[in-house]
């Protein structure tokens, strides 16, 4: 990705003028400051977004790979992790600092309690191999558990992969504005069973103090493992007795919105996660 061409345009930029930082997202492009003596003078960062070994550990060979991204990570001052997954893995071979940098999102705009949510569930998915997997589990293996009057909206172009046709099933291949089926829907729904990294759909639900459903991938990356307002299961029907209970008993649906709610203020919430990465700009 980084051409003898590319290399030379940003030694160009960094000849027109000094920088007290340089902030590169992701291990690809980290090349751009090795032996770059322009690059020297300044707090070099690097936003790391994903473990790159895991994503292709079935097209590369795992030990090169591996070597490769932490020498890459291991050029910067500082390396940005995106889980605490990810910022245990990289502390331990990486010999610069490594800081915790989470998913942030804004809180919603124009967020308010919906009294009567029209959405039992919503599953939020894309098309990948991960949630083709995933929507295969559900739909075959909890989605027979369930009463047939559970109203179940599915957002997202994993709907063409799906085949089930049910009057309680409304299915959406695109959503312009989400905020709107959020706060509609009771409870968000994300059965992983495969994939790495915080899950994007789970931080958004947590911001709409959705509490979720999910399988043990569900919860990865996540700062809290606990009490963060998702029912965690990888078994089938102990998966579908956590959405029935959560539709079921108020005063546990009560306690989980909550949790869910407080995780992503504390954890993920924009304006409090740039407090915290404001510390590194400080000299």
């Amino acid at each position: 990705m980084v051409t003898l061409r590319f290399k030379r345009a940003f030694k160009k930029i960094l000849r027109e003028n000094n920088y007290d930082y340089i902030y590169i997202n992701y291990a690809s492009w980290a090349t751009l400051v090795e032996n770059n003596h322009l690059a020297k003078k300044s707090t070099k960062i690097i936003d790391t977004h994903d473990f790159i070994t895991a994503q292709h550990q079935k097209k590369n060979n795992i030990g090169q790979s591996f070597k490769e991204e932490i020498r890459r990570i291991s050029l910067f001052d500082i390396a940005l992790a995106i889980s605490v997954e990810e910022q245990y893995i990289f502390s331990q071979f990486c010999k610069n600092k490594v800081v915790l940098a989470p998913m942030m999102l804004d809180k919603p705009e124009n967020f308010h309690a919906v009294k009567e949510k029209s959405l039992d569930l919503i599953y939020v998915a894309s098309d990948n191999i991960h949630n083709q997997k995933a929507a295969n589990w559900f739909f075959k293996e909890v989605y027979p558990l369930l009463p047939a009057n559970v109203q179940i909206c599915v957002i997202g172009q994993i709907n063409e992969h799906l085949s089930i046709n049910a009057p309680n099933i409304t299915s959406i291949n695109f959503a312009e504005d989400l905020s709107t089926y959020y706060q509609k829907a009771k409870v968000a729904l994300c059965p992983m069973l495969t994939g790495t990294g915080t899950k994007i759909k789970v931080v958004e639900a947590l911001s709409y103090g959705l509490p979720i459903v999910c399988n043990t991938r569900g919860v990865d990356g996540l700062i809290d493992k606990t009490n963060n307002g998702c029912l965690v299961s990888d078994d089938s029907v102990e998966f579908g007795n956590n959405i029935m209970k959560l539709l079921t008993d108020e005063s546990e649906y009560k306690k989980q919105a909550e949790n869910a709610l407080a995780a992503f203020n504390l954890n993920y919430e924009k304006e409090h996660c740039y407090k915290n990465l404001d510390k590194l700009f400080l000299k």
